[in-house]
């Protein structure tokens, strides 16, 4: 190593958020973003991804790297992916995207809420990061995280 690359400091990695119009998503993309990472915010709608990253940079002051894009654009263009769908768009979401997944880590926050009053339902599969292990395969890592964060607490900025 030459001390050029020493110098430049740590190369910080792109994180995709699929579902970042969310409120989950959205306080997670903040939060990265105001730690210095590229986000790229996805959304089936291109428009509301642009309006969600435009929210995010006003909010976190000086974080200029956050983008918003196609759920599809985001992962691709990500080295870690995280999904921060509804459950009831889990299934599909992943479908669309699988072949933009492959060989990177893919980060779960999906919580299985159903009916009546988005109570917490045990999906077939057994959870949903097991369901998207199924739907994606060997080539993804996919790991289970922050499910247990609200959106409230990700959007100020007192540690969680």
């Amino acid at each position: 190593m030459d001390n050029d690359s020493i110098n430049q400091g740590p190369v910080l990695l792109t994180i995709a958020v699929l579902g970042g119009t969310g409120r989950e998503g959205k306080g997670l993309a903040y939060r990265w973003a105001k730690a210095g990472y590229k986000v790229l915010i996805g959304s089936r709608s291109s428009e509301r991804a642009v309006t969600a990253a435009s929210e995010i940079i006003e909010m976190a002051e000086g974080a200029t790297s956050i983008v918003g894009t196609s759920n599809r654009e985001a992962a691709q263009l990500a080295d870690i992916v995280v999904l921060a769908v509804p459950y009831a768009a889990h299934r599909e979401t992943l479908e669309n995207v699988k072949d933009e997944l492959k060989g990177k880590l893919l980060i779960d926050v999906t919580v299985p809420l159903g009916k009546p009053k988005n109570k917490v339902q045990m999906p077939c599969g057994g959870s949903a990061a097991q369901e998207a292990k199924a739907i994606l395969g060997d080539d993804v890592q996919v790991v289970a995280a922050f499910q247990h964060i609200s959106p409230e607490n990700l959007m100020t900025d007192e540690e969680v």
